[in-house]
Order: structure tokens, then sequence, then C-alpha cells
């Protein structure tokens, strides 16, 4: 009778850890497609060019799209400039510049700050639909005037579903 209630028991704590994964899963139903690329020894060269590609199949929806950015604390500047080069399913390209203001002046960062680390979510583009079902690329790379960019642990992309209103 016992080995029934271990085994009764060790069932329900596996269908448990299983509806738990699921839950996790669906608390970002509207993310599209996110990835965070690590920066080498937490500093970011020019000519490191991270690159992200995915698919798109939902033409319909209006999407947002995010720069990820996570720095330490000790990063020195209150801003970050970027190149975004993008490519779209039908060939078409093109280069953007972008700067993300990342603390005030007093020095309070804008991004959400655990222990030493910072991250940052900077929205480039709200309420727009892709074009095109297919592949899309896109590539970041350091715009900054220096050549070596330290306290910089990863650079990433999201793009979600916007929510309706």
């Amino acid at each position: 009778m016992k080995r029934k209630t271990l085994n009764i028991a060790h069932n329900m704590s596996v269908l448990m850890g299983f509806v738990m994964l699921l839950s996790l899963g669906s608390c970002d139903s509207n993310m599209i497609y996110e990835e965070h690329l690590a920066v080498a020894d937490n500093i970011w060269m020019s000519d490191d060019i991270k690159a992200f590609e995915f698919e798109v199949i939902d033409t319909m929806s209006p999407v947002n799209i995010f720069v990820n950015l996570r720095t330490t604390t000790d990063y020195k500047y209150s801003n970050i400039y970027v190149f975004l080069y993008s490519e779209y399913p039908n060939g078409t390209s093109n280069k953007d510049t972008l700067e993300f203001l990342l603390a005030k002046s007093d020095g309070e960062w804008y991004g959400e700050n655990t222990g030493t680390v910072v991250e940052f979510h900077g929205l480039i583009a709200s309420g727009g639909r892709f074009s095109t079902a297919g592949k899309y690329q896109f590539q970041l790379q350091h715009a900054m005037r220096e050549k070596e960019l330290p306290e910089v642990i990863d650079v990433g992309i999201r793009v979600e579903i916007m929510e309706e209103e």
C-alpha cells in the first residue's frame, strides 16, 4: 500500500512540475522572437557585429521591436549609439544609427538594476506590421567613438506582438 502512495505522490509532483513549466512559457505568449548574444570578456569591440535572424509568418499583427542591452553598473556612459542593419525577405536592406539613453544626468539608471547588472529595453518600433512573411535579419554594432566598449555583458533583439488596449 505504501508503494502506491509513493507512486501517486511521484506522479503528482511530475505533473505539477509540467504544469508549472507550461504556465511559465505562457507568461510571455506575445513574444515572437528573443535572443541575446554574449559580449566576450564584457568588452564590446566595434568590429563585433551581433547578428539575429528569425522567420515571420504573421503579417497582420502589430508588433513592438526592442534592442536589449545588459551592462554592468560600471558602464561609464549615460548613453550608447548603435548601428542597426536590417535585411528583409524581399532583399532590401537598411542601416540606422540609434541612440539609447541609459542613465539620467544624476547617474540613476533607466534600466532594471539587479545588483551589478543593468538591463535596458530600447523600443525601436511600435505598432508596425511586417510587410512580408519570410526571414528577417538584424545586426547590431556599437557606434561609440571607442573601439573597445567595456562593461557590456550582452546584446539582444526582442520582437513581440503588441498588446491590445
